[in-house]
């Protein structure tokens, strides 16, 4: 009887299996704390969200990476726009991502209502993961971009080849939602 309160109460002491999945809880009792900054044309863009693991669907978020069918998207929002980049695998793993200008149009931030994509042929995003642990991810990135002007059907007008540069860039504990 004693092994079976022993048993009992140590399993008490424990972590829900969910919750040693999403990473250690901090002293609130909260989820790890998520970071997403850089530069652009050398102005600052930072991103802290705290509680990560737990901002709601996988849809509705501040900042994460989301499984989809043949890719994961990163995604933050800011109050000066948003950020994206897709990782186009079916199995994330360390290592570096790039997209280039050469692979079409492809929009990665929108800044103080300007968007920026990797348009010319010169322009190009590159991200390394550095680590991913306990359904997180952590790295560095940056890239050299062409500002959209303006939206137009059938074209866009995009301004000055590979005039945006994204600098300092770097993530860290970002939650990947599956």
């Amino acid at each position: 009887m004693a092994t079976a309160g022993m048993i009992l109460f140590s399993s008490c002491l424990k972590q829900s299996i969910p919750d040693a999945m999403l990473g250690s809880k901090n002293s609130n009792g909260q989820g790890s704390t998520a970071t997403l900054s850089y530069e652009i044309n050398s102005n600052p863009v930072n991103i802290t969200v705290d509680d990560a693991d737990n901002q709601g669907s996988n849809t509705n978020y501040i900042l994460g990476c989301s499984k989809n069918p043949g890719y994961y998207n990163l995604d933050a929002v800011s109050s000066t726009g948003e950020f994206t980049f897709s990782f186009y695998t079916d199995s994330l793993t360390v290592g570096n991502y790039i997209y280039t200008g050469a692979y079409g149009p492809m929009f990665f931030t929108g800044y103080n209502g300007t968007n920026e994509y990797a348009y010319a042929p010169s322009d190009s995003m590159s991200f390394n993961i550095t680590s991913y642990n306990n359904g997180h991810i952590s790295g560095n990135f940056s890239g050299v971009l062409t500002p959209m002007i303006a939206a137009g059907n059938p074209y866009n007008t995009y301004g000055t080849a590979s005039s945006v540069s994204i600098t300092n860039g770097s993530f860290k504990n970002v939650p990947v939602f599956y």
